[in-house]
């Protein structure tokens, strides 16, 4: 099996959205049969899912990871292991150990581990942001709207109430566009651009 850890100056990389480095670990009853570092594309979040699945990987761990890309990655068929903090080889090695998830690794103030929800909502809806730092949300947390009707919440900690810029973060509309053959598609709410394939070419499909 091939897990890749994302990393940044030898630890698990904060964000898995901005990566660049994996160290790629293929792995045997426990043990290291091959370890090797790569490099993702810095292009659309759909580019990283293929170098991804072109390199073999059958699992992901990472830092926080915005939710449209959790559910790209997951339409690849990658198991993702999110809001893992530490050294690199230590990770690593609680993961080979079966370790990893028992919490000393843990994000502060993240969760989403083992079925639990992201923020309050379904793990399943990669349109949703996977964050949860403070253990309040993010975006989708107690924001305190001014005026009438369509003021911004200002969220615990000092987070805006929006979703960090994603995809959604200017609401509905918008565009699903071929990473391949460059068709557009109008987005259509409540449809995941990651679920829809190209009419054109039948690949998946990335929000603009």
């Amino acid at each position: 099996m091939k897990t890749a850890f994302a990393h940044w100056e030898n630890r698990i990389a904060p964000v898995f959205d901005t990566a660049r480095r994996i160290c790629v670990v293929e792995s045997e009853s426990g043990r290291i049969v091959r370890q090797t570092q790569e490099t993702l594309p810095a292009e659309l979040p759909v580019r990283k899912a293929l170098r991804l699945m072109d390199l073999g990987i059958g699992v992901l761990v990472c830092g926080a990871i915005s939710r449209p890309i959790h559910g790209l990655v997951a339409a690849y068929g990658i198991r993702v292991v999110p809001f893992v903090a530490g050294d690199l080889q230590e990770v690593i090695r609680a993961w080979l150990g079966g370790t990893l998830e028992c919490g000393a690794f843990a994000m502060p103030g993240c969760f989403g581990r083992k079925g639990r929800r992201f923020g309050g909502r379904n793990e399943n809806d990669p349109e949703e942001y996977a964050m949860k730092p403070g253990g309040r949300g993010m975006g989708g947390g107690r924001g305190q709207g001014r005026g009438q009707g369509g003021g911004r919440g200002q969220g615990p900690g000092g987070m805006r109430g929006g979703r960090m810029g994603g995809p959604r973060a200017s609401g509905p509309a918008g565009f699903c566009v071929c990473p391949q053959c460059g068709k557009k598609e109008p987005h259509e709410r409540g449809i995941p651009c990651v679920e829809r394939k190209c009419p054109e070419c039948g690949t998946l499909m990335a929000r603009e």
